[in-house]
């Protein structure tokens, strides 16, 4: 069980900084949040423009949330199972 537990930390520390890197990526090529960010700086009454920065804008947030959110969460979700699976070999030794 110990090998199990610290093979699933390195696995969740790796996969919670790979989704970290995909999401950082992601919204840094989001063209669409950003073409109607332009539209709506150089037009900011028009409504077109409102509703399209409105319709991007979510889909922006969420990978900004899933860069900071899903690195965090993999290593300290990670690192639990680690201390776990190092606790559950030392108990097995002593």
């Amino acid at each position: 069980m110990s090998i199990y537990l610290k093979f699933l930390g390195f696995v969740l520390i790796a996969g919670g900084l790979c989704g970290s890197l995909y999401c950082w990526n992601a919204a840094t090529r989001d063209d669409a949040y950003f073409q109607a960010l332009k539209g709506l700086e150089k037009y900011p009454g028009n409504v077109l423009y409102q509703t399209e920065f409105k319709m991007a804008e979510p889909r922006h947030m969420l990978l900004l949330g899933g860069a900071y959110g899903a690195g965090s969460v993999g290593l300290v979700l990670g690192s639990l199972c680690l201390g776990m699976g190092q606790l559950l070999s030392r108990s097995r030794n002593a």
